[in-house]
């Protein structure tokens, strides 16, 4: 059933006049990842349709924003909200987006639920979030 949704997302997003990809959370719940033991650090395995269509191309994901360190501009988009543990329980790595705006983003409140757009990168070092928006826009 997942692979069908994935399969009619995908169609969708290719048949679209928009000139961004629409990301969506199941298509980066498809990463797999290890933990090396000694060091702590998580070793993703994207997909090949992340790597293949997404990767470096201009996308748009919605989710919730969280402010890490509003003093560096360092914010998140996550599939969950702040106030249910974006990163715990049942979340993982993978459901937790690192966003580089483009420009100040200014004040908004924590748990807002927005559409993102910019450009994907996939972090494959191991440190840091698995996947990263630069040039990063909050749409409307």
């Amino acid at each position: 059933m997942l692979k069908v949704f994935l399969s009619i997302i995908f169609c969708l997003s290719i048949f679209t006049g928009s000139a961004q990809k629409n990301l969506v959370w199941p298509v980066l719940a498809m990463t797999n990842y290890d933990q090396d033991p000694v060091s702590g650090l998580f070793s993703p395995k994207f997909p090949s349709i992340l790597s293949s269509k997404y990767e470096g191309q201009e996308v748009i994901i919605s989710g919730y924003l969280i402010p890490l360190d509003v003093a560096a501009n360092t914010y998140a988009l996550s599939k969950n909200p702040f106030s249910a543990c974006f990163f715990c329980g049942n979340a993982g790595p993978e459901t937790v987006v690192e966003l580089k705006f483009k420009e100040d983003p200014g004040r908004f409140a924590t748990d807002k639920f927005v559409p993102i757009t910019g450009e994907l990168r996939l972090n494959r070092n191991g440190q840091g979030l698995f996947f990263t928006i630069i040039n990063a826009q909050i749409e409307g």
